[in-house]
């Protein structure tokens, strides 16, 4: 028997049987976290098995994803885990769509989008709160940006500007690595011989997608944040800058030295720090 092209197929040539898909959602009716994370990790375990690498899920309300189980870490967490997976992070980027006034649409930024997991979950928490949205989601991999491509078309989402650049301190190429055979680690090498793909400030960016605010953005770009923070600031007006920014700090060895302490030397604070994450929130005045 043929097996499907993961790439052609159409979405649901992966689908679980009905057993495998109502066992893949047990562990999200638990109530205490700890023993939801730990069914999770069995579940996960017990569907992958027998040699899956490739699945059709919905992720979260409504919103549908092609996840590949072998070689992205956030794809194969999100499989049995979307109710635990950044759900920090993810429930404070969702209390900000629910206190936005409705009379405009929420912006978010995804940069450094993947497969897109969490566009997929603003959408969703969007859509449940009754609010417009528009994102922008920044993947200069051609492969991660295919998959980011799929889900959207599956989730028939609207609304999403997909940007296939790298995010720089100013215009220009460079090449892209990946690290550790983790999709998600898929980061920038000036001098690297992987895929080249141009540069593109921050700034610009958001000007040539027509996008005049940001109310959150989420930058995660595998250790090139600093430049693209530090180009930003010093070049785009202030009501351009992010009401809040959820940056990764788990690489840092001093906070003073990171992106996140630049950004608080610009005015944000530190509204919740996570294991892996930080949620900066910009102090003077309201976004």
């Amino acid at each position: 028997m043929n097996r499907p092209d993961p790439i052609s197929a159409p979405f649901g040539a992966f689908a679980l049987s009905g057993l495998s898909e109502r066992m893949r959602r047990l562990p999200m009716v638990l109530p205490a976290d700890g023993l939801r994370r730990a069914a999770e990790s069995l579940v996960r375990r017990a569907l992958m098995s027998g040699g899956r690498e490739i699945a059709d899920v919905e992720v979260f309300p409504g919103q549908f994803a092609r996840l590949h189980l072998r070689d992205n870490r956030c794809e194969k967490r999100v499989f049995a885990g979307s109710r635990t997976w950044d759900d920090a992070e993810r429930s404070e980027i969702r209390q900000r769509i629910a206190d936005h006034n409705a009379d405009t649409p929420f912006v978010f930024v995804d940069a450094g989008a993947n497969a897109g997991l969490y566009t997929l979950s603003v959408l969703a928490d969007a859509r449940t709160l009754g609010k417009p949205v528009k994102v922008v989601a920044v993947e200069p991999d051609p492969e991660n940006r295919r998959r980011l491509e799929f889900n959207l078309t599956a989730s028939t989402a609207e609304d999403v500007t997909v940007a296939p650049v790298a995010l720089g301190a100013e215009e220009g190429e460079a090449h892209l690595s990946v690290s550790g055979g983790n999709r998600g680690e898929v980061h920038v090498e000036q001098d690297g011989d992987g895929v080249t793909v141009p540069l593109r400030p921050l700034a610009q960016l958001l000007t040539e997608t027509g996008t005049s605010r940001v109310d959150v953005m989420k930058i995660d770009i595998e250790g090139y944040e600093t430049p693209v923070l530090k180009a930003f600031f010093a070049t785009a007006p202030r009501d351009l800058w992010p009401g809040m920014i959820l940056i990764e700090t788990r690489h840092d060895a001093a906070l003073e030295d990171s992106a996140a302490g630049l950004c608080l030397t610009q005015g944000y604070t530190i509204a919740r720090q996570m294991r892996q994450n930080a949620v900066l929130v910009l102090q003077d005045g309201e976004k």
